[in-house]
């Protein structure tokens, strides 16, 4: 039995565009990360690379030495990979909750839901109507979500209940 999706609404629709900014915003803070990549070094760690005559052009040595030589540029890959991981899984968040897909009202809401121990102590250690607001907001969307997953969970029962009681109106008994 296929049960077609529901269709999206306003709701969902708002939180898949905030989801598609979020991406947006990873998108050009992982382009920033890699733009200043390497840009800086560390006089220490080039003293260390020349002294232990680290710089090998083999792969694996030179990929040390790359990390030993610019520690920053190596920490800054990192996080332009971590942004772009970052875009990439709120770009499936927006594209699944446009369409009202169920993996992307769960992921959404996990994803929600995970902010809200951080954000209560942010708020304990000092409180700001910024923190709260956030708060407050977080806790809507997770609400929010939780009610239209539930939603979809009482219509995928009920049509399921219909359906058994289809296949027994449309079963004829056996008779002896």
């Amino acid at each position: 039995m296929v049960i077609e999706p529901d269709k999206p609404t306003l709701g969902l629709r708002l939180i898949a565009v905030l989801e598609a900014v979020k991406g947006v915003l990873a998108v050009v803070s992982a382009l920033l990360l890699f733009g200043h990549a390497g840009h800086r070094q560390n006089p220490i760690i080039q003293g260390v690379v020349v002294t232990f005559h680290l710089d090998d052009s083999a792969r694996a040595p030179h990929l040390i030495t790359e990390m030993l030589a610019n520690p920053e540029k190596f920490a800054l890959g990192i996080w332009t990979m971590l942004a772009i991981a970052y875009a990439t899984l709120r770009f499936f968040e927006a594209y699944g909750l446009w369409l009202a897909r169920r993996w992307a009202e769960w992921i959404a809401l996990v994803a929600a839901a995970i902010y809200i121990p951080f954000e209560i102590y942010a708020i304990a250690l000092g409180v700001t109507v910024l923190k709260v607001s956030l708060l407050v907001i977080n806790i809507a969307f997770v609400a929010y979500l939780g009610l239209v997953l539930a939603k979809t969970r009482r219509k995928r029962a009920h049509a399921a209940r219909l359906a058994a009681t289809a296949e027994i109106v449309a079963t004829p008994a056996a008779e002896d």
